[in-house]
């Protein structure tokens, strides 16, 4: 597992997309290939869409500026499950909602079978897609909304539901999050009301919810170094920094 790195968020993020594809040497691009076949074999229906890769990226105390490049998922599983040059790693940017409710508790994701990472307990997240981008800027905060929309039905722009989104942390482990704090205005039990029936919606289109269960976490000192402590489900590389920075736990 990489390093963790957490800080507060710039106040001016800057996301970009090069007109370049990432570059592979054929022999990488036919073992990605190969690597790929090999996972629809083993009855994986993962989609192979665009992902979009860092270039280069610089940051100050006040802002922070990163170019992408255009690539795909199965790039990105090969990067994340096999050894691969740094030079030609997929890295992406994730946009990461910590949704708390009323009375204060955190409602994280455990993630469905699936799923690339089955069972994995996680933030409201996700990356980047084509419809984000307007004139090769990226708006990473409709990458969000649209995040939140999927995975758990909850509308941002809804003033009933949501009370506030703030721009909280830059998380580096390897990859780059940027985690925002979106605070609702509905009780914990109101917002189960709405994940189940936002659940059965899905199942009756066909779909398949990404969360397997919604995992209510207090958002207090000792509930989360309780968590921490004894819960042994796989966790995203970073929910644990966030949830200590959030409780003031480090």
């Amino acid at each position: 597992m990489n390093t963790v790195q957490i800080k507060k968020i710039p106040s001016n993020v800057t996301l970009s997309v090069a007109d370049d594809p990432f570059f592979l040497p054929e022999s990488l691009q036919q073992s990605i290939d190969s690597y790929w076949a090999a996972l629809h074999s083993e009855g994986k229906e993962f989609l192979r869409g665009e992902v979009y890769s860092i270039k280069r990226m610089s940051e100050t105390e006040n802002e922070l500026q990163v170019t992408l490049h255009k690539t795909d998922y199965a790039h990105f599983l090969y990067s994340k499950n096999r050894n691969i040059p740094d030079s030609y790693k997929c890295r992406v940017i994730v946009a990461n909602g910590v949704l708390v409710t009323k009375d204060n508790v955190f409602m994280l994701g455990e993630m469905n079978d699936w799923t690339s990472t089955p069972g994995r307990i996680q933030f409201v997240a996700g990356g980047i897609d084509e419809q984000d981008i307007h004139s090769s800027r990226i708006d990473i905060s409709a990458t969000l909304k649209r995040e939140v929309g999927e995975e758990v039905g909850i509308d941002l722009d809804d003033p009933d539901v949501v009370s506030n989104i703030e721009p909280r942390y830059i998380v580096n482990w390897g990859n780059i999050a940027l985690v925002y704090i979106i605070r609702l205005q509905i009780a914990s039990v109101e917002f189960m009301s709405r994940y189940e029936n936002f659940e059965q919606s899905l199942k009756e289109k066909g779909m398949n919810p990404e969360f397997a269960s919604i995992v209510q976490l207090p958002a207090d000192r000792e509930s989360v170094a309780e968590f921490l402590r004894r819960d042994r489900r796989p966790r995203s590389d970073f929910l644990k920094a966030v949830l200590e920075k959030e409780t003031g736990l480090s």
